[in-house]
């Protein structure tokens, strides 16, 4: 978890357990950190089974990245955040520790890349002034600070224009076909103080990257790296290449396609849980 809310490792937990993979292990930000209140985090650890209870009860998140990082095959991993960067720049300050190397070390070894999802990566060469909101950067500005420009490996930026303002995609409203014992339509339900609604779908066009790359939904900038400010402003620069790039609509028969991904997006959000998992 990258938020400091009490609820929302439980939370989190309550979602694992429903799709059968009640043992994920989950961790939140110590020191530090954002935290803002939520519409429906404490309802769903209230309402749906889930055995991690108060948010104190879990790891430090750098310290369960380190010890997982540990146990993978090198260049193996790849990390997608969706939220604040707390437990990215907190993982990379870890310092070595008898046997346990260094966060940085870890990240640079084990990690084949990391996907983050924030920034807006409008016009050319891309820029954000922030007028279309960058909550993942500016919540927490000093971690993202660090955690992007310490970053030792590749790093593929899901800018808010992906899936988000401008794009227009959007998802959720379909969510009201799904039985009411399912968490994540709870979620929405509460979030829109009813029924589910649409809304839009940054953070899971972040994960779908992160599992499938590229497939024939996005193309890629790939040169260049982003030069980010203290105030979370940027502009995208080409006199460097530093592993960083962002994605950019694919174009289909002159348009983009927008749509279909939404399709992808959507479907996936509406799958029953696995009939082999508990």
């Amino acid at each position: 978890m990258s938020s400091k809310n009490e609820w929302s490792p439980a939370c989190v937990d309550a979602i694992n357990t429903y799709y059968g993979r009640p043992d994920l292990p989950i961790g939140a930000p110590r020191g530090e950190g954002a935290s803002k209140p939520s519409k429906y985090a404490e309802r769903i650890a209230r309402d749906f089974p889930q055995d991690v209870g108060s948010g104190d009860a879990v790891p430090d998140a750098a310290e369960l990245y380190r010890d997982i990082l540990a146990k993978q095959s090198d260049g193996s991993v790849v990390i997608v955040t969706v939220g604040y960067l707390t437990n990215i720049a907190n993982l990379l300050k870890l310092p070595a520790d008898g046997s346990k190397p260094s966060g940085r070390e870890l990240a640079n070894k084990k990690v084949k890349e990391w996907v983050c999802m924030g920034g807006n990566f409008v016009g050319h060469p891309a820029a954000d002034d922030l007028k279309l909101g960058n909550n993942n950067f500016t919540y927490d500005k000093k971690s993202a600070l660090y955690a992007i420009n310490h970053w030792p490996g590749p790093l593929m930026f899901v800018g808010r224009e992906i899936g988000s303002v401008p794009s227009g995609l959007k998802a959720g409203a379909r969510l009201r076909e799904l039985p009411k014992s399912n968490p994540v339509r709870a979620a929405y339900a509460h979030y829109f103080g009813g029924e589910p609604q649409d809304r839009h779908v940054a953070d899971p066009t972040a994960v779908l990257f992160a599992i499938r790359g590229l497939a024939d939904y996005w193309t890629a900038e790939t040169k260049g790296f982003i030069d980010l400010q203290p105030d979370m402003t940027f502009r995208w620069r080409y006199d460097q290449d530093k592993q960083q790039g962002f994605l950019l609509k694919r174009k289909v028969d002159g348009g983009p396609n927008d749509w279909y991904v939404e399709g992808i997006v959507e479907n996936l959000m509406l799958q029953a849980p696995s009939p082999n998992r508990p």
